[in-house]
């Protein structure tokens, strides 16, 4: 059993993407995929956790889109993404679009919920639910809890469904530009929930169908919690009319949709796994068509670095891990070790150019710690996360099934890699420019903020995602009068052995996770 349609906290889902992992577990779903009203926030706190791996997973988003035109009486079309890159620029673009609009949606509807007489505000809702991705479910659930309606349905019913009171449309994204951002993002779009539309004519559908289509459209969704089973049967024969990929899933909201559940809908689902695998197959059919075209993956990374190399080999150096070269000798000169090497050195000086220019009064120590904040390994990662530049990473098949492309150490590594690569192919002016570019909103970020950095939560991070173990601190020496003593504190981890110097036993620990994190740094996991 799957279930390939579900919302979370990140949206209107009252579950949390990580309870909802655990329910699944819990149920018998053997595959998910969490598909929120246009944000990938929960996806990406899944894939920050060691659960999103059981059940089996797969990336998803439910996007509102306008209908082509000669289609705008249906008002909404929902379309489904699957496969992509979380990180994408162009589709988190489009989703960040749809997050403002929200912001400015929910207020309008707590204005007409006020001139109806209610008694309401946006601020009740957003410190009820939390302000990150809060709609009219949310709303309508705190109607509840104050006694305006009987249930949550009276509420959508009377008075925010759609044509009623206080209902406002939202932010819709044309069905073509949602198609082919997913397209480029390396995913797959899905019709959601056909069976909810409804046309003019007979046989419109499958005029509808063949538009989008003609954008990339390449699934429906066949099995979902309102088709009765004549539907399913026609969207059946539909998708295979059409050649298009059959999805299900059972729109689960938690408390927000009661009598719907995890996986079987209202008791009426029992999707089998071979959709999913299907699904998967598919995407992996589409990494292998990007792979073969070297020259479009290199096209996107270069538009998400703002530059264009003339000599590609530095690149695909950069790219390319010792997994992958192990195991396709011909296919690379070298692995990205040696650039990772060079984008180190190049890193620290711009770095270390960009704190002396912002910060002329701070001391070299500020400006050390400082510069280790930025070019730590988290924090690269993040930048790499950011250009979206572990999806170009080659790497090898076990590297590749163990999630590779999203680890820190890789993406870190690779992301050196590439500002050597840049620095090679267009010189310092141009490294130091991107490297601008790229940091200095987290630089304005830090110097505004003055975080400390805290080396030993940096450390049981990276400890516990390469062997999810916990760094063991101990004292191994006291030195000085009581009162200025000096702390010598040791640490094991991963055979490598560090030791740290502090006035107190945390400042040691700070220290030897620091210098830890710089060994282990240079061993490749």
């Amino acid at each position: 059993m799957i279930d390939l349609h579900i919302h979370s906290t990140a949206s209107d889902g009252s579950f949390s993407p990580l309870e909802i992992m655990t329910l699944a577990k819990e149920t018998g779903v053997r595959a998910i995929s969490i598909t929120d009203h246009d944000t990938l926030d929960g996806i990406k706190e899944i894939q920050k956790h060691p659960l999103f791996v059981c059940p089996e997973f797969i990336a998803g988003v439910e996007i509102s889109c306008e209908p082509p035109t000669e289609f705008k009486y249906l008002g909404s079309i929902h379309l489904l993404g699957y496969g992509f890159s979380v990180y994408d620029k162009n589709l988190n673009a489009i989703l960040d679009e749809a997050k403002k609009a929200r912001a400015q949606r929910n207020p309008e509807i707590i204005k007409r919920l006020n001139s109806l007489g209610f008694d309401i505000t946006i601020e009740q809702v957003e410190q009820h639910f939390g302000a990150t991705q809060t709609g009219r479910p949310h709303i309508a659930e705190l109607m509840k809890e104050l006694g305006y309606v009987k249930t949550f349905k009276e509420a959508f019913d009377k008075y925010l469904g759609k044509d009623k009171p206080a209902y406002v449309d939202k932010y819709k994204v044309s069905c073509q530009k949602a198609i082919q951002t997913i397209q480029q993002a390396g995913g797959i779009s899905v019709l959601a929930h056909p069976g909810l539309l409804t046309f003019n004519k007979t046989h419109q559908m499958e005029t509808f169908i063949d538009v989008l289509i003609s954008y990339g459209l390449e699934g429906i969704e066949v099995y979902y919690t309102d088709h009765d089973a004549a539907m399913t049967s026609y969207y059946q024969r539909l998708a295979i009319q059409k050649n298009l990929m059959m999805t299900g899933g059972s729109d689960f909201h938690g408390d927000f949709n009661d009598g719907v559940r995890i996986g079987t809908g209202k008791d009426n689902l029992n999707i089998g796994y071979s959709l999913f695998k299907a699904l998967t197959v598919r995407l992996e059919s589409i990494k292998e068509e990007y792979a073969k075209e070297k020259h479009t993956l290199v096209s996107i990374l270069e538009k998400n670095i703002g530059y264009v190399f003339k000599d590609i080999s530095f690149l695909n150096t950069a790219l390319c891990h010792r997994s992958y070269l192990n195991e396709n000798q011909d296919s690379c000169t070298g692995d990205n070790e040696r650039l990772e090497f060079l984008g180190d050195a190049v890193l620290g000086l711009c770095i270390g150019q960009l704190l002396m220019e912002k910060s002329p009064s701070k001391k070299e120590g500020e400006l050390s710690k400082l510069r280790s904040n930025l070019v730590s390994e988290p924090a690269l990662a993040d930048m790499a996360r950011c250009i979206d530049l572990g999806r170009f990473i080659r790497l090898g098949k076990g590297e590749a099934l163990s999630r590779g492309f999203d680890k820190n150490s890789i993406l870190s590594d690779a992301f050196e890699a590439v500002i050597a690569a840049v620095y090679l192919d267009g010189g310092f002016d141009t490294a130091y420019r991107l490297i601008h570019d790229l940091f200095s909103d987290s630089l304005d970020e830090l110097l505004s903020n003055e975080k400390i950095i805290d080396y030993k939560s940096l450390l049981q991070e990276f400890s516990q995602e390469h062997g999810g173990i916990t760094p063991q601190y101990v004292v191994i020496n006291e030195t000085g009068p009581d009162h200025d003593k000096t702390f010598e504190i040791s640490l094991n981890l991963f055979g490598i052995k560090s030791k740290g110097l502090g006035k107190t036993k945390k400042a040691a620990e700070q220290d030897c996770a620091k210098k830890a994190l710089k060994m282990l740094k240079k061993i490749h996991f």
